[in-house]
């Protein structure tokens, strides 16, 4: 077999961790911080500069706090009314990161006023950080607010301006009195940057639509922006339909192996091929649990949505389809349940590639894994070469990814996809030859409610099926979640040991809800990394052994179904990210130049004659 090394989507981790901090903490704790710096500034620089404590405790309210809490409100009310983005609170956000250096250049220009006898230079420092401040502001507005390009220059403009009034006003009443040709300066310094602010953004930008668009094919900044829209505000279906016009038809298929008893339904596994991603609840990323919560509502009994051969080239894009395969997949569920015996499970391992595998009637379901090596996604070849030889024994196969062992960013080679074919093939050879005999089931299932999305745990928790044949007894686990931590699956198999499961295997759906929650090396925390293991090897005990008390004669029934839909392939998804990061280092280098530009003249108009 030859193709390509498989693995996660490049670019998405750093994407992922770097967007989380665009959501800024909370209005309360951004105020706090924002009173505190500007207090803390203004209190070690201006007694320098032989201001009473008095004023220079007003100073940073009068100048600062609440000229930019006014201007921020109307901002929010009015000039930016209907965005979908930026509210107050990221706004002020954005003001606590424009006077930040604050605390640096007001102590910097009272120094600089007492060794050159002029204790008035300390208001250079609050206008070079005003000045400095303004390519922030007009890159920020401007590239995330969608709202006329006046508007957003006036909301960018409008807190500095009050700030320089305020303090021209209400400086005086204070004690806050200069000379007026430090005023004269400091105005004209703030006119030359904002206008050098403007032209500055407005070409950044220009680029960054003229370079992006023919790559992306798109407007760059209005993708980022419905990006920005589902990340902070939950709304996916503006970039859902952006990412449809980008991608392309695929097929989506399936395998549904249903179990029944006596007493009604006992659950079912479900392989299908698509990817539950690209990230978070975006398109297909929360697909797993809702497919199973759909089954258990409509079918009955406890089903598992284990992580199928895939890769991010099957995303499927909108909620849209997301419900057309979910009501497929009920469409096709097995209506009978002639299947009536099955064999005990069997492996085989070659190199690191392990293979289990057990034969319902001629249905063969495998699971593959690479434990305790580190594994990720494997390429679709791997379940075509599997499936065509099960075929040539007679035999039709699901094959699950187990997806259950992952510490660092990996990919899997083509010689490991190789070994686990193999490894396949001589388990198919066992089962062609098994004895088969009439087997009991049991199912449980638990939420695993003390963990959450950061933990790595999605919404669907823990399902578990376990099935006696002869005197053994074999349990299959999926638990919602992307990946396992290393070790983490032989060490629930071995404490399973202890109750009377003599094999199974740990499976995982590879949702993407939990991803871009945690800053990691991942961009999340696959199962067992963030936890107490020890709380969940209980958690996994206590669901098998209901499962095992729960078991009766069953018998089960086979289907398949397919449906095409929208999907964003890898080679899409790929470029954009990395378009994106390209993109953010032009800019970030763009960005600088302006700045160093805007200093420059500031300190030019502020201190040469």
């Amino acid at each position: 077999m030859t193709q390509k090394a498989s693995g996660g989507v490049s670019g998405t981790v750093g994407a992922f961790n770097f967007i989380r901090r665009v959501g800024f903490p909370s209005t309360p704790e951004v105020l706090s911080v924002f009173l505190t710096l500007t207090v803390l500034a203004s209190v070690l620089a201006l007694p320098l500069a032989g201001v009473s404590l008095q004023a220079a405790i007003l100073f940073p309210l009068i100048g600062v706090v609440i000229p930019t809490l006014v201007g921020e409100a109307l901002t929010s009310a009015l000039i930016l009314r209907g965005d979908k983005v930026l509210n107050f609170r990221r706004l002020v956000g954005m003001e606590l990161l424009s006077w930040f250096l604050l605390v640096v250049a007001l102590p910097l220009g009272a120094v600089t006023g007492m060794v050159f006898s002029n204790p008035g230079l300390w208001v250079y420092g609050f206008f070079t950080v005003l000045i400095v401040s303004l390519p922030i502001r007009f890159l920020a507005i401007g590239s995330i607010s969608s709202v006329q390009s006046w508007r957003k220059s006036l909301a960018s403009a409008l807190p500095p301006i009050l700030a320089i009034i305020s303090f021209l006003v209400f400086g005086s009443s204070v004690g806050l009195s200069n000379a007026p040709s430090i005023l004269v300066r400091g105005i004209i310094a703030f006119v030359v940057g904002m206008v050098l602010s403007a032209v500055g953004v407005s070409g950044i930008i220009r680029n960054v639509e003229h370079s992006g668009t023919p790559e992306v094919r798109d407007s760059p900044l209005t993708l980022f922006r419905a990006f920005l829209q589902h990340w902070l505000k939950s709304d996916p279906e503006p970039l859902e339909k952006r990412l449809g016009e980008l991608g392309t038809q695929g097929t989506i298929e399936g395998s549904i192996l249903g179990f029944s008893g006596t007493k009604g339904a006992v659950g079912c596994i479900v392989v299908s091929n698509f990817h539950p991603g690209p990230y978070r609840d975006l398109g297909s990323g929360g697909l797993p649990s809702r497919l199973k919560a759909s089954i258990e509502r409509s079918k009955g009994g406890i089903a598992q949505v284990p992580h199928g051969i895939s890769n991010h080239q099957l995303n499927i894009v909108s909620q849209v389809d997301v419900q057309r395969v979910i009501e497929r997949a009920l469409e096709e569920y097995p209506a009978a349940t002639s299947i009536q015996d099955s064999s005990a499970m069997v492996r085989s391992t070659v190199d690191e590639a392990k293979a289990s595998g057990q034969v319902f009637g001629n249905v063969a379901f495998l699971t593959l894994t690479l434990s305790p090596t580190e594994m990720e996604d494997l390429p679709s070849e791997v379940a075509v070469e599997i499936e065509r030889a099960a075929q040539a024994r007679g035999l039709t196969a699901i094959v699950a990814d187990a997806h259950n062992s992952l510490s660092n960013q990996t990919s899997i080679t083509s010689e490991q996809a190789q070994k686990l074919v193999e490894a396949s093939v001589k388990v198919l050879d066992q089962l062609v030859l098994a004895r088969k005999s009439p087997f009991e089931a049991g199912s449980a299932a638990d939420t695993l409610e003390e963990f959450r999305l950061e933990d790595g745990i999605g919404p669907g928790g823990l399902s578990s099926l376990v099935v006696r044949n002869g005197n053994q007894i074999v349990a299959y686990l999926t638990i919602d979640g992307n990946n396992m931590h290393t070790g983490v699956r032989d060490a629930i198999l071995e404490d399973l040991e202890t109750i009377g499961v003599a094999d199974g295997e740990i499976m995982t759906t590879d949702t993407h809800l939990v991803t871009g929650l945690v800053r990691s090396t991942l961009g999340y925390h696959p199962v067992g990394a963030h936890m107490d293991v020890g709380l969940l090897k209980q958690k996994v005990r206590e669901t098998v052994q209901r499962a095992i008390l729960s078991m009766e004669e069953s018998t089960a029934g086979f289907s398949k179904f397919s449906i095409e839909v929208r999907v964003l392939g890898s080679e899409t998804f790929q470029t954009i990210t990395s378009f994106v990061g390209r993109i953010a280092r032009r800019i970030g280098r763009q960005f600088f130049r302006l700045e160093a530009l805007t200093l420059v003249a500031t300190l030019i108009i502020l201190f040469f004659p």
